[in-house]
């Protein structure tokens, strides 16, 4: 796997913006180098003499001029691989963008908080969909390669609903415990004890046992465990909160592979 995959962003809605930032920030495998607001600045960005730039997410919903874009990407100092994000049915992405830097379409809702993990395999040259988006290509005759990977999120097992929202609020957003506890107005110190409870029933508590399965835990999917492998792998023996927070990051945005 590529270490650093070297990410810009495109979305001229601040929230998206903000919200693809972090979640690709937080991913391990992913670095930002840009977030680009309009056209213009994606022109410039793209048309730098020494880009460093392996790919580029586009809120295809709040894109002014998509024409532009396509014209910008064609014309960048070496090959991008771009992946679509949208809410709804946006078949200009493939009618403008260059169809050899097309490398998925990704409905927000379907892919929700596991677009690092998109990411990665994109740049590793598995083309990425979630079911709707894979749909869109056809629709717009859209050479789809056999080697894809069809996408969705997933629910954690066994996690209640209250966990989930701790899950997402603590660890995939990092929001700190005295803030975790105001938003879910419960004290500090039971803010710790639930985020604690949680590691424990992601198995993380005891992740450095040598005895245990770790991978008891996973879907039977050799693809996730493989990254999933190369990430404890870079842990190594580290029992850091940020580290195995991250690890948690890892595992709750993991998506489903159809």
């Amino acid at each position: 796997m590529k270490r650093d995959i070297r990410i810009a962003l495109y979305s001229e809605d601040s929230y998206v913006l903000d919200w693809m930032s972090l979640l690709v920030v937080r991913d391990w495998r992913t670095q930002v180098v840009a977030e680009i607001t309009s056209p213009t600045e994606l022109s410039e960005f793209l048309s730098q003499e020494h880009l460093m730039c392996d790919g580029l997410v586009i809120d295809i919903d709040s894109a002014s001029d998509l024409k532009q874009a396509g014209s910008a990407i064609e014309n960048a100092i070496h090959d991008l691989k771009v992946i679509g994000l949208c809410r709804s049915q946006k078949l200009d992405f493939f009618r403008y963008l260059p169809e050899k830097a097309v490398t998925g379409l990704l409905y927000k809702k379907e892919i929700e908080t596991s677009l690092g993990w998109a990411i990665t395999f994109a740049a590793e040259g598995k083309p990425v969909f979630t079911p709707r988006g894979l749909e869109d290509a056809w629709d717009a005759n859209f050479s789809v390669p056999k080697e894809r990977l069809v996408l969705r999120s997933r629910s954690y097992p066994g996690l209640t609903d209250r966990q989930s929202e701790i899950a997402k609020l603590a660890i995939i957003f990092s929001i700190g415990r005295r803030d975790l506890a105001d938003e879910l107005k419960i004290s500090d110190q039971w803010s710790y004890g639930v985020v604690s409870e949680l590691y424990d029933h992601l198995g993380l508590s005891e992740v450095l046992d040598e005895n245990l399965d770790f991978h008891s835990i996973l879907e039977n999917d050799p693809v996730i465990k493989a990254h999933i492998d190369e990430i404890l792998e870079d842990l190594g023996t580290s029992k850091k909160a940020r580290d195995l927070e991250t690890l948690a990051f890892h595992l709750l945005t993991m998506p489903v592979i159809e």
